[in-house]
């Protein structure tokens, strides 16, 4: 579902847009930028209508907030107001709004212009997902894991944070292929994928390079810590059991482990670490996880 935040000081406002909105989207309210900024912390709607006149915080030194954070930004807001000059709607576009809704407000202008906003913005979104994930698996595929990846190594260096990865590759993958063929083998590596996400947390993030060769990121979290999510995954790919015209197939899969060093200028050298340490695991038998 799609999350509108509404933020205006006046509670009967709040309650009429609720109403107004309810069919449209799930409505979050706040009544003040301070709070709405709380709520920005657990939450990422899909657009804030924003009253401009507030005690505090006005609408305008929200938006300039909300502008200036990289993980906000891209958040489509829309004004609400009774003001009407040509000046305040500059300064309302120069802020980042790309819609105004005056006051009193006409419910069918608020939900015709609230709905071509969500509309707009699920097609982003759609878009963003095609552009980032790997169409077989819904992982993310080989570029957009680079990118999160150089974008959480730079968190992890400007907050003191431990980042760790891993590579994983499916056993004998070829010999699924060539033994079942190719629509076993893309069932095998769509359970793959479910199966490593079940282990990991929200904020951890899968990308499939390749082929059946997958990495894995796992912000604020040790060497340690990504060993036992290695092994974890480990066992869960041994107990995937994939339904063949034949017989059913069960595999399992190798992981490499390997922490971001001080040394380190981005992501790539402890991926190679961990690479060697998954050509370590394969050469030691295979279904294994190993360190680098």
């Amino acid at each position: 579902d799609q999350v509108i935040l509404v933020i205006d000081d006046d509670d009967l406002t709040l309650k009429t847009l609720g109403l107004l909105l309810e069919d449209l989207a799930t409505v979050e309210t706040a009544m003040s930028g301070r709070e709405a900024l709380e709520k920005l912390g657990s939450m990422t709607p899909d657009l804030i209508i924003l009253d401009v006149d507030m005690p505090q915080m006005d609408g305008y030194e929200f938006c300039d907030q909300l502008k200036a954070d990289e993980q906000w930004r891209e958040i489509p807001v829309a004004f609400l107001t009774a003001r009407t000059t040509n000046k305040d709607e500059e300064r309302g576009l120069d802020a980042g709004a790309i819609d105004f809704i005056r006051k009193p407000v006409s419910p069918k202008i608020l939900t015709a212009r609230t709905s071509n906003i969500l509309e707009l913005q699920a097609a982003k979104r759609n878009l963003l997902r095609l552009a980032t994930t790997d169409s077989l698996t819904g992982a993310f595929n080989r570029r957009h894991f680079y990118e999160a990846g150089h974008a959480e190594y730079k968190r992890s260096q400007r907050y003191g944070h431990v980042l760790t990865l891993l590579m994983l590759d499916v056993d004998h993958f070829k010999s699924v292929n060539d033994i079942h063929g190719h629509a076993v083998g893309d069932d095998a590596l769509k359970a793959t994928v479910t199966a490593i996400h079940n282990v990991l947390r929200t904020e951890d993030v899968l990308g499939r390079l390749g082929g059946e060769e997958f990495a894995v990121m796992l912000p604020e979290t040790p060497l340690e810590g990504a060993m036992d999510v290695g092994e974890r995954i480990r066992k869960a790919i041994s107990e995937i059991v994939v339904e063949t015209p034949t017989s059913p197939l069960s595999f399992t899969i190798s992981i490499g482990a390997s922490q971001v060093i001080p040394d380190d200028k981005d992501i790539d050298g402890a991926l190679s670490r961990a690479d060697k340490a998954l050509y370590a695991a394969k050469e030691g038998g295979r279904n294994r996880v190993a360190a680098a």
